[in-house]
This record gives C-alpha cells, structure tokens and sequence, in this order.
C-alpha cells in the first residue's frame, strides 16, 4: 500500500487503473456510444421499400382540408412518380412565419406552400418568393396553344395542329409526363398516323381542357392585385389567390322588427348609413335592472371589421399608391376612428362591451344565433354556422352601411399559393398549382367537401372562390342547387359573391404587418380614450413612416466581416485562457490543475464545456454583433454601429412603455414573496397528513404555463369568472375588468400578478426547506427571554431565513424582467399595450417583423439591466443577510 503512493501523496497512475478499472469503464462507454450512433443511422435511413425514384413535393398547408388532399392525390395519380409530402405549417393567422423563415434561411423550404395573401408583399419585398409572372404567361401560352389545336382540327389544317402541338409538348418538358402531356402526344401520333381530323374533335377538347392556364383577368380585382407587388412595368405576381372572405352586415330581423325598424311593408330594414347605424346600435342594446347589458345591438369591432373597413367608408386611404408613404392620420381615418368610439362611448365605453363580449363563445353558442347580438360586420365564413347551429334563423345581410352620400364597400383577404425561394422544382410546384386552380379541380374539390359534410350530418356552405365563373358554379351545384339550405342562407351567399366586386384589400406594402398592428393600436388608444384619434393615428404613422423610409433609404452600410469576427472571438477566447493561466500562476495553483484527478474531471465535463464555450458562448458573441448590424435573417447582416441602440432609446416610445410595464410587474414580486413564505410556514406545522397538503400547495407550480394561462382567462373573466362571481357575492359592486382594462392598478398587469399568486407554490418548497433548516433552540432561548409569536418571527425566523429570502428576490427579478408567456397567451400584448412587456415585444420585434438587428439590441439591454440589478442586490446583501457561517 506505501508503493502505490508518491511522495506527493498521489497514488501511482497504473496502480490506479488496475486498482479501479476506470479504463474499462471508459472504453465501455465509447463502444456503447458508437453502437447507439450506428443503431440511429440505421434507424433512420431510406425504408426498405422505398422507391428511389420517386420524385416528392413537399407542400405547406395551413389547415387540414379533404377537398385539397383528395386533390393531391389525383395530381399524384395523374403524374406516376410524384408523391405530395403535406405539412401543416400553421400559426395563430395562417402560415407560421418562423418556420418560414427558417426553412428559407436554412435552405430547406417547401416546394408550395399556402400563405396568408395580404402578407406575400412583405415576404417577396424579401425576396423569400419566386415571382411567378413567368410561369404564369407560360400557362397561358400553353391554353392558348392547345385553343389553337382545337380549332385547326375543326378547320381541318393538318400544319395548323401539328405546329400548336409541338408548342404545348415544349412548354410541358419541364414538368414530367402528366397528362396534358399524355393528351398531347396521343393526339400528334393519331396525326402522325394519319387519322381524319374531324375524328379527333374528342381529343382535341380534352387536351384543351387540360391545358386550362392561370388567368388573370378571371380572378377579382382584389384577390390578384393583393397577391402582387410593385408599380408599372416593374409590377410581378408572387401568390395565385387560392380563396377569399368578404365581410358584409348581419341582422337578427326579428330583433329589428321588435324594435320597429322596418320598412314601408313592415319588414326588418338595415341600416343605410353611419347615423342609422349609430342609432340602431343604441336602439337595440338592452340591459337588466342592474345596469349590466344582457344585449349588444352593434359594436364596431365585434365580428370581423376592424378600422380599416371604416376607414375605406368614409373614402380614406391608409398608403399612398405607390407604398412610399403612411397615411395612417388621413382625416378620413380620423372621422371613422371618431365614429368608431362614439359608439363605444353611447354603450357605456370599450370595457364595458368587452366585458360583456369576454362572455360569448363560437359555434353553436355565437351570441348571434341566440338573440344577444343584434347585427355585426363578419364574414362570410359565418354562414357556415348559421346553417349547422340555426338554420332557422330569422336573418339577413347587407353590404356595410357608409357615411350618408358614400358608396358602400366591403374588405376581403383569404389565402394563396406561393413559391419560395430555394424551391427544389418550382416547375412542377407550379404545375400543381396550376392544376389546383382549374374549373375540374375546383369542381372535384368542393364535391369531397360536400360529401364529408354529409358524412357528419352538417350542411355544407362552400367559401367563396377568388373567381367570380367558380362562384357561379359554387351556387349553381352547392349553394342554390342545394335544396336542404334555407334560402336566406342562399341569399346571403350571393350577396357575398356580388360584393367582392366592390371589395378593397389591405395595402400591399413591405410593412403590411406594422401598419396592421399600428392601425390596431391607434383603435384601442382611441376608443379607450388613451389618446385622441387624432394623435393615436399620428403616432402609429410616424411608426410605420420610419420604418419605410429606413426600408427605401439607399444603404451603403458595410456587410459584417464575419471572417475578423472570428478571427477576434478565437483572439479573445485565447486571451481569456492566456490570462487564466497568468492569474493561477501568480497564486501557485497551477499544480492543483494539472492533478491527474482534476484533469479527469475535466475530461468528463468536456462536452458541457465545449456545448457552454462554443454554442452558448458563441450565439452571445454573434448576437452582440448582430446588435450593431441591421438584420433579417433572410439577408447578410449589415454593420450600422450604435443605429439600434439610438433607435431604441431615442425613438422608439414603446421600448420605453415595455419598460414600465415590466417594471411594474416586479412589484408583484414582494407579494409572491410573502404568499409563499405564509404557506409554507403553514405547511411547516405538525398536523396530520401534511405530505398531501404541500403536495395539494405545490401542484400549481406543475401545471403548464399555457394551459394556466388558458385557465385563468376564465377565472378572471370580468362576467362569469370566479374572482368576480365572488366578489359580486359579498357584496361588491365596482368589479375589476381584469384582463380587459388597460387600468394600472386593476386591469391586464394586476390580472397577471393575481395569478401569478397561484403559483407561489414553486418558492414554497425553498422557503419550507428554509424554515426546515433553522436550529429549534434559537426558538427555545428567544422564548426563555419572554418574545411572543411575532418577535419570534422578526428576532429569529427572518435572520435565519435571510439567504432564502435574497436567492428569491434575485432569481425572482430575473424570471419577471422576462416575463413573456402570460401577454403572449393571454393578452396578446393587450389592451391599449397594457400588457406589452420588454421580452413580448423584444419577440415582435425579432419574429415578426424580423427585425433581428434591432431586437439583439434589445437583449444586450435586458441583460444589463438584469446584471444590474442583481449587482446592486449582492452588494446590498451584506447588510441584511444572515449566514450562520463566517
């Protein structure tokens, strides 16, 4: 045994090994490692029966739909070779815009993929797009091709035929053998055979009728203008409009006929312009004893309407023509925003309807259908529940009432199909495309639909084609073919199609999402009477304004040297090991570095070393570049120096409202505080079967964060939640609004510190060990000097509890200055920004607007206002903090 130890007191290394058998736990390690790795390829390689010349196509959808997979899979009949691979690519809104990016930036993005039309001019002004004018042209090119095929034949000019042939065989090679191809080289082998041409009439109309193009001039103004982008010669489709919506005005004509407001034959009359409609939301509105609305005649925003249709009724204009210039505070707009909240202000203010709103639900139990809400603007989607819920029901719709001697217009958006760029075959992607938007395709896919409907005993009312020929197809075989919808439904449904011919869209710009937030933002400073329309509307156009002009501005900034910047990591990486080593070499510790012992220690941590020095060092050190540089992720970041930081701190109000709102939230924090530290000195008692109260206590803390958040917009609703159910109980009448007031002290922020309260059973366990850990005879000897219950607390508890209580006021800090989930689940940032916290908008910033740069900038900050404020608690913890050691 004295053999095996040196004179530095160090066993010798092979007793060790031998002694041990650490070698052989490490060799078993790496064997066990390598045959895992082995097992996983072989796991994940090409199935055995897979074709390998089987071509994919790999499309984005955003919803599952049977018509669109039933369509796929003729596609895929009709082209041997093809499989369509479907993904749903799906956000809160349409297409996920950070799997987008993602898939573009790391260069694996979809084939075709569906995208929500009124945001393809801000993904193209990118160039995340293929334009598809090209392709386009083509098809028509081949239409018009096929056209002329047909008509040689019925002239009977041989030469005629084989020339349009071989134009429409050319245009198909890109695409593979599908059937037009198939169409076309049977009916020039029956013409080289020499077959009469009047006996190929048959296979002439189908080969033109396969070759059906894409068509402009056949899709609503609305639909293609939104799907495309530029002005003049220099204007390029990107999307082919794949559905639309329209919004038109509901009434219940019951409800209006109760009241009176009918017509020369006593029937139920909409109203005809902005003053009828102000009146009728008055007229109809009802409440009970109480004073609380039990009935909503008519509120601006409740359904689908939003600013932006009033706004285009009074004749007001929210860009420029040529997408240049915000005109967001546009007069026109100022009068319908007035507009707007003078009737919130008739019904009692915003809250007071929101409240009331907080209470309906959709489907079977829309308030619509049930007599609690007389008319709103929605769209034309709602049709589908009327006739599966309330097919009886006495309504109507009308085109959106306007400004007395204003025309009366509507707003559509809806859905289409786009190609990104770094497509593997955007040929065929757009055959597919093609193919989905012809006459038999459309017809194909609404016959499944109808046909599954049936299958679950529900109506089916189709969604209005982006071409008014397949409208009129939908309403002959669907809509008016269809004798089991009632004719109110029917009408209705014309009088959708009718209006998409007056119909606007949302201004195609690159900052089609700001501007859409903006106008959203200035309708709830106004209407809540945070700002005057005037100045709310203003504002967001100064917002929007910036952003084009930084957008248009002639950049001359330099691309990031990324090569120096690496250069420069590795320089500062060896600068910090080189003054490591100088620093232990001063102290003489250089020894206990090198111990065998500490190098093993070493070893086995090296992949936690390694993962911390280079993918969580090195992301910190490229976001702190990315801080100085302008960026989108889809293009190379460009240096700009402190710009970011300027904006920030000098431009940007609601950076500094993020701020405060966050600030504010840390004031809940003492309270958390406290309610952990009373439950667990009550769960730190001697009674009988105290396991199952802590654990009761802590189960809270378990629950996933959205599935809490969910829960408690249902605890909090202002209406029927528990909180209020309870305090209406006892006797209290002013009851918060909680969630749907933007107040300070009881609205949207106070709701989130509430329930942050129920969660207080995370601190408890570390306050609970905290109280466990304190010697009982300092209880003891403070009882012997004569303290009660409450000195006790202060003399002894409090001291002793003094490190639990810093880790949690730090640890606490951290986790509010991040406070994210609860705005983005339940509040969305709301209202009137009540609940816009640094870290929600820092993930606006960076994932949807994708503006990287800027919000990179916005972390460094954070950052150093959270190492600021720990600072300052660790420097201060020396004079309140207790250790039992020294």
């Amino acid at each position: 045994m004295v053999n095996s130890v040196n004179t530095c007191g160090r066993r010798d290394t092979s007793d060790w090994f031998a002694a041990r058998g650490e070698w052989r736990i490490v060799v078993f390690a790496l064997l066990t490692w390598l045959a895992i790795a082995a097992a996983s390829n072989l796991a994940a390689g090409s199935p055995v029966d897979a074709d390998a010349s089987e071509q994919e196509l790999v499309v984005w959808v955003a919803w599952r739909d049977r018509g669109l997979e039933a369509a796929f899979r003729q596609f895929e009949r009709q082209h041997p070779g093809v499989r369509i691979v479907v993904s749903l690519g799906a956000g809160p809104s349409g297409m996920d815009p950070q799997k987008l990016m993602t898939g573009i930036a790391g260069g694996s993005p979809p084939d075709v993929l569906i995208q929500d039309r009124f945001t393809v001019g801000e993904w193209a002004s990118r160039n995340a797009f293929e334009p598809l004018d090209e392709f386009v042209e083509r098809s028509r090119s081949r239409e018009a091709a096929a056209d002329a095929a047909l008509e040689a034949v019925e002239a009977g000019d041989g030469e005629a035929v084989s020339r349009a042939l071989d134009e429409v065989m050319g245009s198909l090679e890109p695409v593979g053998r599908g059937p037009t191809l198939r169409a076309a080289e049977r009916l020039n082998a029956a013409l080289e055979r020499g077959t009469a041409l009047n006996d190929l009439v048959d296979e002439a109309r189908e080969l033109a009728r396969l070759s059906q193009g894409i068509d402009s001039e056949a899709y609503y103004h609305a639909t293609w203008a939104e799907a495309s982008v530029g002005e003049g010669a220099d204007r390029r489709v990107y999307a082919i409009p794949l559905s639309t919506d329209v919004r038109v005005l509901y009434y219940n004509e019951d409800l209006l006929e109760r009241e009176g407001l009918v017509d020369e034959h006593g029937r139920a009359r909409p109203p005809r312009d902005w003053d009828e409609l102000r009146d009728y939301a008055n007229r109809l509105t009802e409440y009970d004893a109480a004073g609380r609305m039990t009935r909503l005649g008519f509120a601006p925003n409740y359904g689908n309407s939003w600013l932006y249709i009033y706004g285009w009724l009074n004749e007001g204009e929210f860009m420029t023509p040529d997408g240049r210039e915000a005109t967001l505070a546009d007069p026109r707009i100022v009068e319908a925003l007035h507009f707007m909240r003078d009737i919130y202000d008739d019904l009692g203010g915003v809250e007071a309807v929101d409240a009331f709103q907080s209470t309906f639900q959709g489907g079977e139990l829309d308030p619509f259908l049930s007599d609690r809400v007389a008319m709103k603007i929605d769209g034309n989607w709602f049709l589908n529940d009327i006739a599966d819920y309330a097919p009886g029901l006495r309504f109507s719709v009308a085109p959106p009432p306007a400004p007395a001697g204003n025309e009366s217009i509507t707003w559509s958006g809806g859905f289409s199909w786009a190609i990104p760029r770094g497509s593997p075959d955007p040929e065929l992607a757009f055959e597919l495309v093609r193919f989905l938007m012809t006459d038999r395709s459309w017809e194909h896919q609404h016959q499944v639909r109808a046909q599954f409907a049936a299958s679950r005993g529900r109506s089916y009312v189709p969604e209005i084609a982006p071409r008014a020929d397949v409208n009129e197809m939908l309403i002959d075989r669907f809509v008016e073919g269809n004798p089991d919808l009632p004719r109110r439904i029917q009408d209705a449904f014309r009088l959708s199609t009718e209006v998409m011919e007056i119909s606007r869209f949302r201004p195609v710009t690159p900052v089609g999402q700001l501007l859409w937030d903006e106008h959203v933002r200035a309708y709830e400073r106004a209407v809540r009477h945070t700002l005057s329309p005037e100045d709310a509307l203003q504002r967001g156009q100064q917002r929007v304004q910036r952003q084009l002009d930084r957008i248009h501005a002639d950049h001359d900034d330099p691309p990031v040297p990324w090569g120096w910047v690496m250069v420069g990591g590795v320089a500062l990486g060896l600068a910090g090991m080189a003054g490591l080593y100088w620093h232990m070499w001063r102290r003489d510790r250089l020894r206990e570095v090198f111990r065998e012992e500490t190098l093993w220690g070493v070893l086995f941590a090296s992949p936690f070393l390694l993962g911390l020095v280079f993918l969580t060092g090195g992301p910190i050190l490229v976001s702190l570049i990315y801080s100085l540089s302008r960026y989108d992720v889809l293009h190379p970041a460009e240096f700009v120096g402190l710009e970011n930081y300027r904006q920030l701190l000098f431009e940007d109000s609601l950076f500094w409202y993020s701020l405060a709102n966050t600030g504010f939230m840390l004031l809940g924090l003492p309270l958390t505080m406290a309610i952990g530290l009373g439950v667990a000195m009550l769960l730190n008692m001697n009674v009988k079967g105290m396991a199952v109260y802590r654990t009761i206590f802590y189960l809270p803390a378990i629950v996933p964060a959205v599935a809490s958040a969910i829960l408690w917009i249902w605890v909090l609703n202002p209406e029927i939640g528990l909180v209020n159910s309870f305090l209406r109980m006892i006797g209290i009448r002013d009851l918060p609004l909680w969630l749907h007031s933007s107040a300070w002290l009881t609205g949207s922020k106070s709701a989130i510190i509430v329930m942050g309260l129920w969660g207080a059973g995370a601190s408890m366990i570390i306050w609970l060990a905290g109280l466990k850990g304190i010697p009982q005879h300092l209880y003891e000897a403070a009882e012997i000097d004569g303290a009660g219950p409450w000195h006790k607390f202060w003399a002894v508890t409090m001291p002793m509890l003094s490190p639990y209580i810093f880790f949690n006021l730090i640890m606490g800090t951290i986790a509010t200055l991040q406070i994210f989930t609860p705005a983005y689940i339940m509040t969305q940032g709301g209202p009137d920004d009540s609940t816009l916290f640094f870290a929600y908008y820092l993930f606006n910033k960076a994932f949807r607007y994708f503006e990287m740069g800027y919000a990179s900038a916005m972390a460094w900050i954070l950052f150093v206002l959270t190492l600021a404020l720990t600072i300052i608690q660790m420097k201060l913890a020396h004079r309140w903090v207790h250790y039992e050691a020294p």
